[in-house]
């Protein structure tokens, strides 16, 4: 996949909201990298993203902060949609 294409899928799948645009963001800035991360492509990125993501949502759910669970909440659901349009 070119950037252009993940670019373009990415912007089609969550390219309305803010932290769909970060994730964005992150694609450009990253993809073919030299450093590569520890060899990461984006994929990889978004699933560190998600599991970081569901760990935060669990603990603000354990101390019951609702609010933050829900801002969670919404970055996974965008995750997952970011997910589906590079698979």
């Amino acid at each position: 996949m070119t950037k252009e294409e993940l670019v373009s899928k990415l912007t089609a799948a969550v390219g309305d909201t803010p932290y769909g645009k970060e994730l964005i963001e992150e694609a450009e800035k990253t993809f073919g990298d030299s450093e590569h991360k520890y060899g990461w492509d984006m994929k990889d990125r978004l699933d560190l993203r998600l599991a970081i993501l569901k760990a935060y949502a669990r603990i603000d759910k354990t101390f019951g902060k609702e609010a933050r669970e829900t801002a969670d909440e919404d970055k996974i659901a965008i995750i997952d949609k970011a997910l589906k349009a590079i698979e």
